[in-house]
C-alpha cells in the first residue's frame, strides 16, 4: 500500500503562485505565464513523487494556468481592434492573486492583534545552547511546503540521472530507516542543517524517501523546520516534549 502524508498546515495553490513571484522577483501585473506554468507543474509532479495528498484546489489551478497558457499562444491583433483594448488572459488570475494576497496580509494583522489583546506573546526560543555558527542573525521563521521542495528540487538537481527516480515508495523500513537517519544527527547536534543533512546522499530514490521521512517528522510534530530569510538552507530541530 503506498504511504501518502496529508499535511493541513501547508499552503493552497495561490500560495505555491505567490511563492514563485516572490523567488523570481516577478512583477505580478506581468506574469511571464509560461514559466510560471512550467513551474508549478514541475512543484506539482515534484509533490506527487513524495506521495503528498493534493487538494483538489491544485488540479484546478492547473487546468486554469493551461488554459491561460493556451489563449496567451493566439495571436491578440484583430482586424479592427487595438492590440491593447483586448483583454489580457492573465487578469482574472492577476486579480485573484492580489485578492488572496490582501486578505492573508489582513488575517495576519488580525491574528497578531488577537493575541496581543489576549497577552498571548509567543515564547522566545533559548538560543544559549546552540552552536553560534549556526545561528542566524535574525530571528527564525517557520519554513513553508514550498521552501522545502525549492531545497529538494536543487538537491535533485545536482544528482546524476537513475533509471527510475519516480519510482513509487511504499511504506516500510526506507522510510523508518530515513527517519532514524535524521535523528542520528539531531543526536549528535539539537540542530542541522538541510544541506548537512543530505550531503552524503547520492541516490535520487534515498533523497526522495529522506524527504518524504521528513515531512512524516513534521506532520507528527517531531521537528520544527525554520529559516532566517526566505529560499535560505533551513534548519531541521527536534521538538522537545511538550512543544
Amino acid at each position: 500500500m503506498s504511504y501518502k502524508i496529508h499535511l493541513d498546515v501547508f499552503e493552497g495553490p495561490v500560495d505555491l503562485l505567490l511563492y514563485f513571484i516572490k523567488r523570481d522577483e516577478i512583477n505580478i501585473y506581468d506574469i511571464p505565464i509560461m514559466k510560471v506554468t512550467r513551474d508549478y507543474l514541475e512543484y506539482l509532479d515534484m509533490m506527487t513523487t513524495l506521495n503528498l495528498q493534493l487538494a483538489g484546489e491544485f488540479v484546478s489551478m492547473a487546468a486554469m494556468l493551461m488554459q491561460i497558457k493556451a489563449k496567451m499562444l493566439i495571436p491578440r491583433v484583430k482586424e479592427g481592434i487595438e492590440n491593447d483594448e483586448i483583454e489580457d488572459p492573465r487578469t482574472e488570475l492577476v486579480q485573484r492573486l492580489l485578492e488572496y494576497q490582501y486578505f492573508k496580509e489582513i488575517g495576519g494583522e488580525l491574528q497578531k492583534l488577537e493575541a496581543r489583546h489576549a497577552g498571548e506573546f509567543p515564547r522566545k526560543p533559548n538560543w544559549s545552547y546552540i552552536d553560534h555558527d549556526l545561528l542566524p542573525e535574525d530571528a527564525l521563521n517557520h519554513v513553508s511546503l514550498f521552501d522545502i521542495l525549492n531545497a529538494y528540487k536543487q538537491a535533485l538537481d545536482r544528482m546524476p540521472e537513475e533509471a527510475n527516480p519516480h519510482e513509487v515508495i511504499n511504506e516500510g523500513s526506507s522510510i523508518g530507516e530515513q527517519i532514524d537517519y535524521i535523528y542520528s544527527y539531531l543526536h549528535r547536534s539539537p540542530r542541522v542543517n538541510f544541506s548537512t543533512l543530505i550531503k552524503e546522499i547520492k541516490s535520487k530514490l534515498v533523497l526522495i524517501v529522506t524527504v518524504i521521512a521528513l515531512l512524516d517528522m513534521m506532520k507528527n510534530q517531531h521537528i520544527r523546520v525554520l529559516q532566517s530569510k526566505t529560499f535560505d538552507d533551513f534548519i531541521i530541530e527536534q521538538r522537545e516534549a511538550g512543544d
